[in-house]
């Protein structure tokens, strides 16, 4: 049996044929990508899951730290199953929004119709259900990136896509800044200390 069979590439979820030979090399976790292209331009964010790997993690050596909070390695993308919608930077190499783009180059402020404001409302409740749904499970000795696995199955179930998954290359499904960490903190396999602040979005 094809042992690449049903599996998913992690940087843009289409049916995978390639195997990260590193990942094989160093005996981590296999992570699955469709081709050449896709791996080359996944490789910025899926390297950092080979950085020391059998030893302390920290993908910024040359970096002075302020603070006592330290980077941990971070997960493979999550798949987000075919039949939910897209944004359009989700399918873009880069993350970018072409629409969001052209917004700002037509430096128009758009005035939602009245079927708009609705949808937008159910769009803003089930997000609030989806952080709610990480805040029951933000506690001392879990991972924030359990926290991006509650958000990211909790999308999934109302059929909507996580809006930060690929947002300019963004790889987590929710945002989790602990401590010093101001804004867009990136989800990881630190677990959180009693006393630790954890913003999310």
């Amino acid at each position: 049996m094809d042992e690449l069979a049903g599996k998913q590439c992690i940087g843009c979820q289409k049916a995978a044929k390639l195997r990260c030979p590193t990942c094989i090399k160093m005996s981590l976790p296999d992570a699955f990508f469709c081709d050449q292209t896709c791996f080359k331009a996944f490789w910025p964010i899926h390297k950092f899951s080979h950085t020391n790997a059998n030893g302390p993690y920290n993908p910024w050596p040359c970096y002075s730290f302020t603070g006592s909070l330290r980077p941990a390695r971070v997960s493979d993308r999550r798949a987000v199953p075919e039949h939910i919608p897209r944004p359009d930077y989700a399918l873009h190499p880069q993350g970018h929004s072409l629409e969001e783009r052209q917004s700002k180059n037509e430096r128009i402020v758009k005035v939602l119709t009245d079927e708009e404001k609705e949808g937008l409302k159910v769009a803003c409740k089930l997000g609030r259900e989806c952080l709610n749904e990480a805040a029951k499970a933000c506690e001392p000795g879990v991972t924030t990136d359990e926290l991006d696995r509650i958000v990211h199955e909790a999308a999934i179930e109302r059929d909507c896509y996580p809006s930060p998954l690929g947002y300019y290359k963004f790889p987590k499904s929710c945002c989790t800044s602990v401590n010093e960490v101001i804004c867009h903190g990136i989800p990881d396999l630190r677990k959180l200390d009693n006393g630790d602040l954890c913003n999310g979005r």
